[in-house]
């Protein structure tokens, strides 16, 4: 698994991982930045820096979980930083939270540390001028990956994690188990490296330490404190600090002019490898990527300044045995030692991992720059907002699969602007704007051609030149949308309107329709439609007319035949009687 991914839901095209990162280890696929191991030195500047939080640093939380119960003896080495990161806690009531933790040995670091120190020194007349101490995992990787000609220079001692790991696994036995805790999210790749193989079973960082603690509901700052295992390492402690390793060796200074230098930062770090050929009186250089030290590592816990860190890290060193500051400090202190290791547990190898990247042709470069409308020198703007330095480096990482074309914030911009504008500029609907006092700051060619007006002419002038002002007073008080129908040039022109506002400019805008022909279409219809009802009145009364005089002649007619019926049959009925 990666030692840091994305979390691409969190990832927001703002490449200011990529800006950062020292190396340009990171790859932008479809928008979002992605850690590339191969090329990755482990410092941890895209975790620290990354405004969304979306850089996540692979969990080794479950995996010491499976250690802790898996029956084995269980050893957790902390890095002589924990003062500074858990400094509101007292060493040893922090010894006593690990064991609750189901740690059956709590121990320091700083222990192989002294080792390491002593071997280093002796180490020197081995290695090439200036030589490069090797505890900090991110140097090597810096050497391995991108100075392999240098490896020459690094000394070949193991750091105090790997020693320790080492010595405790030789102390406690075969099928035991070491747990290493710092705020270094680099020891957890060197711990899979096969020249450091077996040494530590799982790194955690502090935060995951803390977090361990939190689910487990301990307190560290409440615990009764507890003595550690192993010896008290003396100075050794100092060793997450600048120049904390020449202080064990009891190098008095490590400054300019010294034959021994500490440097710290990973930029001051690359520009003296960059120039370690040079440096030949140099005898060595103790390199810490953190800019102040491992006190300043990427997962420390507390937010203190700088200073107040270094100070705790001094403090605990000058105790004479962790839990108590009212002892004299010791080399060996009042704890059990561990038997020094032998040469063996303090060597180590490098290998060279160098990933040989594809470099591209003078005219593979400028058909890329060409892509983004850089057709000459002048074009090239050199910003650095896509993350590289200048347009020319990210054009060879857009060869390399790095980076992609549309990062070119400048140019996207343009683009779109150009778009809109094009958008604007052609669509058939009426468009203005409108400022807060009812002024018309833009219009665009239908605008003009609906409304007759010019934009020379409309632009700067009161809405009411052209539209009633009250949709757009209605919509700067309420900022929702309305919807209207309005008459203009006196009944000339008629519109449907939409009207909502643009807050990032304080504006409110109206799209507006020409519905003039549809709607002296619909009256047209209407009026046929209302004289055809008219015409359809009246033949209707007309038939009406017709059938009551019809009706009356009918009954005329039917009256007149009952009479005369009726006297034929009395004619009838006489005529019979006489007989």
């Amino acid at each position: 698994m990666s030692l840091i991914t994305t979390i691409r839901a969190n990832c927001k095209d703002c490449y200011k991982c990529v800006r950062h990162c020292p190396m340009k280890a990171i790859k932008v696929v479809d928008g979002h930045a992605e850690v590339v191991d191969e090329l990755c030195i482990g410092d941890g500047t895209c975790v620290r820096i990354c405004p969304q939080g979306a850089k996540q640093v692979r969990d080794s939380r479950g995996a010491v979980r499976d250690i802790l119960r898996s029956g084995r003896k269980v050893a957790l080495s902390v890095a002589p930083s924990f003062v500074s990161s858990f400094n509101d806690v007292d060493p040893g009531s922090f010894a006593t939270a690990a064991r609750g933790l189901g740690f059956d040995i709590v121990t320091e670091t700083a222990e192989a540390a002294y080792y390491v120190t002593i071997s280093t020194m002796e180490a020197l007349d081995r290695c090439e001028k200036p030589a490069i101490a090797t505890s900090c995992p991110v140097i090597v990787n810096l050497v391995e990956r991108y100075y392999p000609h240098l490896l020459g220079h690094l000394v070949p001692v193991a750091s105090p994690m790997v020693v320790h790991g080492r010595m405790l696994k030789n102390e406690m036995g075969p099928g035991s188990k070491v747990v290493f805790a710092g705020p270094c999210i680099a020891k957890k790749q060197e711990a899979e490296k096969e020249e450091a193989a077996g040494a530590v079973d799982a790194v955690l960082t502090f935060e995951e330490l803390d977090s361990l603690f939190k689910e487990a509901r301990i307190v560290p700052a409440a615990q009764e404190p507890s003595e550690w295992n192993g010896r008290v390492p003396g100075v050794a402690r100092l060793f997450p600090i600048e120049g904390g390793m020449m202080a064990t060796a009891g190098i008095p200074n490590g400054g300019m002019g010294s034959a021994d230098i500490c440097i710290t930062g990973i930029e001051e770090a690359i520009d003296f490898l960059e120039h370690a050929k040079a440096h030949s009186d140099i005898r060595l250089a103790e390199i810490l990527s953190c800019e102040g030290g491992c006190v300043a590592g990427p997962c420390v816990l507390a937010d203190a300044d700088l200073w107040s860190r270094r100070r705790k890290v001094v403090e605990h060193t000058l105790r004479g045995r962790a839990g108590s500051a009212d002892e004299e400090a010791s080399p060996e202190g009042k704890r059990r030692a561990v038997d020094p290791p032998r040469p063996e547990l303090l060597s180590i190898s490098f290998k060279v991992r160098e990933v040989n990247l594809p470099i591209p042709t003078e005219d593979e470069i400028r058909e890329i720059l060409a892509q983004t409308d850089k057709f000459s020198p002048e074009d090239e703007l050199n910003c650095g907002a896509c993350g590289y330095n200048s347009c020319r480096d990210k054009a060879i990482a857009v060869y390399r699969g790095m980076a992609e074309v549309e990062m070119c914030i400048p140019y996207m911009r343009r683009r779109a602007e150009s778009m809109s504008n094009l958008i604007i500029s052609s669509t058939p609907n009426a468009i203005v704007a409108v400022d807060r006092d009812l002024r018309i700051v833009l219009v665009n060619p239908a605008f003009e051609s609906v409304f007759r007006l010019s934009a020379e002419s409309c632009v700067g002038q009161h809405v009411s030149v052209a539209m009633d002002p009250e949709p757009f007073r209605r919509v700067f008080e309420t900022k929702e949308l309305i919807s209207i129908e309005e008459e203009h040039l006196g009944g000339e022109l008629r519109t449907s309107q939409i009207v909502f506002y643009v807050e990032v400019r304080d504006l409110a805008v109206a799209i507006g329709t020409d519905i003039t022909a549809e709607y002296d279409t619909a009256r047209a219809i209407q009026k046929a439609r209302e004289e055809t009802l008219e015409k359809a009145g009246a033949v209707i009364d007309r038939q009406m007319r017709v059938a009551q005089e019809i009706a009356g002649l009918l009954g005329e007619t039917t009256a007149e035949t009952k009479l005369l019926l009726t006297q034929l049959i009395k004619q009838m009925q006489d005529e019979e009687l006489t007989r």
